[in-house]
């Protein structure tokens, strides 16, 4: 099948995701309460600030490519190709990831306060679409499927 984008948007992609995943789960206190930050070379992972702003600095790029992606798929793909049930799990995975990460980065300005349950439920909202857009990845080279295919024509 012909790629829609070049392995190194595909690379992009995939180091925007690894950065995000791993500067998110520093953003919890597991780096030194498990002593990660001890391992040489990896101390700049129990420093809550730096992994934060590393947060902010990938999800900035993962919208741009987003945001290209997409507009890409309605000005010229999407004569062509149509998303498969894959695609559109990971496609919905992606924006309820960034639709809960912007109600995140709202509940970090300081004149914004939520109360601890709703705040709760946006975190762990995050955290689990987080693991699940894991688990769409894994299940497409396992079930040897395509985020897309090839429209049909009449």
């Amino acid at each position: 099948m012909r790629r829609l984008v070049s392995r190194r948007v595909s690379w992009l992609y995939l180091l925007l995701v690894a950065s995000l995943a791993v500067s998110g789960l520093m953003q919890m206190p597991i780096a030194k309460r498990y002593r990660i930050a001890e391992v040489p070379g990896l101390g700049w992972l129990g420093d809550f600030l730096l992994t934060h702003k590393l947060h902010y600095l990938a999800a900035s790029g993962l919208l741009f490519l987003t945001s290209y992606l997409v507009t890409r798929w309605y000005l010229e793909w999407r004569q062509d190709w149509e998303l498969t049930v894959l695609g559109w799990a990971r496609a919905g995975v992606l924006a309820a990831l960034i639709g809960t990460g912007a109600v995140r980065v709202l509940k970090n300005l300081p004149d914004i306060s939520f109360t601890p349950t709703p705040t709760m439920l946006v975190d762990w909202t995050h955290l689990a679409l987080a693991f699940v857009l894991g688990l769409v990845a894994l299940s497409r080279p396992v079930l040897r499927a395509s985020y897309i295919r090839k429209v049909p024509r009449r």
